[in-house]
């Protein structure tokens, strides 16, 4: 049996505020806040999504997507699916995601997000280790490619959204295709679930750059406590269009984005992969980006190697356009550059042209921004806000704000978050968002939760000044040399990464005397370097290869020189990249698997200390990002 359209209509009793905003003590479950957005602007476009089979771009209305939430609804029952039970989701973001997790918030299941890009590995054991018991995936060959690995005994069916079915079940898990298996709701009404706000809404998974991923456990009452803070500290309104770039698996995508969207009645624009996200932005022409900082950096990337390419005095107006902005954001105004306004507004104009026009707000989370990035937005007229958070959070702790903004810091806590710190500098946190636990983990979750509620987070905080945060890497992070120095490496990769040859970094250097880098070149630098250097197209002789890296580590060098990092690096490697998802050289959320690294590149490693101390392991095992 499945649910009428007036049915789930008239499950919601939540209001919304004079702004059209829903009312946080009024909404009890994730479910709640979809039907309620649904009942309010039916006829609103939810989001805007890429059809890959015409070719162009579609909207969906609130309504279109209950529709779609109540078909799935009716495919979990037949299934014979139960509150409780654990349903995992491998999809490309866009409206199905949405109407999959609409479909098992309304009957109690609990979403577990698999990546629509990972490894075989990682995806069977979320698979295994969530005890799922119907799973949606990419398409016939993620099955296959994961059925290879183990059995999934408590897996009962597998929804192909792509390919064949045919001869893909066992003797544990039917298979099926998307449309064998999708039905069409019908008319009579179905009895909802009574869902506690206190139920586990959802399993996410963390990175696992340290190991297999942990499973985090939250539930509908923290999630909705991390969105309602999310809206207030972000400004949110229905006039708003936001830009998804972020996987739906990730818990900052849905929270701090779609779910944000849904309580204010914004606008969701799709992005349909990074390669095209220069075309998306311009076509989606969005006014909010949430993304992690690699996504900045590609954009950057783009405008560095734009302005190459332009004449000596574009890039000099260019580059005082960046820095007058800057100065009247930090200085407000105190000091000025001898700029006519009406250059600088035409480098700004351009740029914001290129985000689509419309951009008013961007969020970087998840990682250190590099300082270059934020001037370069910051300065160009876009607000550019640094925020942190993690998974066990809920997401969010904090984010600066838009009349407050340090962009050295990540921000000030959200208005329901306290902060503290312990005597080693960890930063601990306590809120109505955080974690139930770690799925079947309760040693891990024992070790992260105190008894007084704080969640230890294993990040180290310079200091709290008024309580802003002020983070300088991971307490598991911090590299410790043989000479006793302590070293955090995410802040001196941030910087590097400011180089424009360097495409990827990894510092290297625990129990030895000195700190190296191996670094991904982009491959357009490196020729130019090389064209530079008089070296040969593809000469790899160790004599071409000591000039490239002497030239590289000078500019590095350069980039550290207000820093320690400066007096302890002393070589760097060039190695082929990219350290990729595909290759189990970086988690689903881009962070680097130091450890898996350090092994493929044991040989540039021993190079880089022939002659000195070699330490028993050479695989960054105490080096392991979090």
């Amino acid at each position: 049996m499945s649910f009428s359209r007036a049915s789930l209509a008239e499950s919601s009793v939540a209001g919304f505020d004079d702004a059209g905003l829903l009312i946080e003590s009024e909404v009890r479950t994730l479910a709640d806040l979809y039907v309620a957005r649904a009942r309010r602007t039916p006829d609103a476009i939810a989001c805007r999504y890429h059809d890959v089979l015409s070719g162009s771009w579609k909207d969906c209305s609130w309504r279109d997507l209950q529709h779609k939430a109540q078909c799935y609804i009716a495919g979990f029952r037949a299934a014979g699916l139960v509150a409780g039970e654990r349903v995992a989701v491998q999809a490309q973001n866009g409206p199905r995601w949405l109407a999959i997790d609409w479909a098992a918030q309304t009957l109690g299941l609990v979403l577990v997000g698999l990546y629509n890009e990972d490894t075989p590995g990682n995806t069977a054991h979320l698979l295994d280790n969530s005890g799922a018991a119907l799973a949606l995936l990419r398409d016939a060959d993620s099955w296959r490619q994961t059925k290879a690995l183990r059995a999934f005994p408590l897996l009962r069916r597998v929804v192909l959204q792509q390919g064949d079915s045919q001869g893909l079940g066992d003797g544990f898990t039917a298979v099926s295709t998307l449309d064998e298996w999708l039905p069409q709701p019908a008319e009579e009404a179905g009895e909802l679930p009574a869902i506690d706000a206190d139920s586990l809404a959802t399993i996410v998974y963390t990175s696992g750059s340290t190991g297999p991923s942990r499973g985090v456990m939250l539930s509908h009452r923290a999630l909705l406590a991390n969105v309602f803070a999310c809206t207030r500290a972000l400004t949110i309104s229905s006039d708003d269009r936001y830009f998804s770039v972020l996987p739906m698996a990730t818990l900052f995508e849905r929270v701090a984005g779609a779910y944000g969207a849904v309580v204010a009645g914004a606008t969701t624009v799709y992005a349909r992969s990074a390669a095209q996200l220069g075309e998306d932005l311009f076509a989606g022409q969005p006014t909010l980006l949430i993304a992690v900082p690699r996504v900045y950096e590609r954009l950057h990337a783009a405008v560095m190697a734009g302005l190459e390419q332009a004449p000596a005095h574009k890039r000099a107006l260019f580059n005082l356009a960046i820095e007058a902005g800057w100065a009247a954001r930090q200085w407000q105004g105190r000091r000025r550059l001898s700029l006519s306004s009406a250059i600088a507004r035409r480098a700004r104009d351009q740029f914001i042209a290129r985000l689509g026009g419309r951009l008013r707000l961007a969020v970087s989370g998840g990682a250190p921004l590099a300082p270059e990035i934020a001037r370069l937005f910051i300065g160009l007229g876009v607000p550019l806000l640094q925020g942190y958070g993690l998974t066990e959070a809920g997401p969010v702790v904090s984010v600066n704000r838009l009349d407050d903004n340090d962009p050295c810091s990540a921000g000030l806590p959200l208005d329901n978050v306290e902060t503290r710190l312990s005597p080693d500098n960890e930063l601990l946190v306590r809120s109505p968002s955080l974690m139930l636990g770690y799925w079947q983990d309760a040693e891990a979750t024992a070790d992260a939760l105190d008894d007084a509620g704080w969640l230890h987070t294993g990040d180290k905080v310079s200091r709290l000044d008024a309580h802003r945060i002020y983070l300088i890497g991971r307490l598991k992070e911090i590299i410790v040399t043989s000479t006793g120095r302590k070293v955090s490496p995410s802040e001196i990769e941030q910087r590097l990464l400011g180089e424009p040859i360097v495409e990827q970094v990894m510092i290297v250097g625990e129990a030895r005397p000195f700190l190296t880098a191996l670094v991904v070149p982009n491959a357009e630098a490196l020729a130019a370097m090389r064209a530079r250097l008089g070296l040969a197209p593809g000469d790899d002789s160790p004599i071409a290869r000591a000039r490239l890296e002497a030239e590289l580590l000078q500019r590095c060098l350069q980039r550290l020189a207000s820093g320690d990092g400066n007096s302890l690096l002393r070589a760097v490697a060039l190695v082929d990249g990219p350290w990729s998802v595909a290759n189990g050289l970086q988690t689903p959320t881009l962070k680097l698997k130091r450890s898996c690294i350090a092994r493929q590149h044991e040989p540039d490693i021993e190079r880089l200390y022939a002659g000195h101390f070699l330490p028993a392991k050479t695989d960054c095992s105490c080096n392991a990002g979090v």
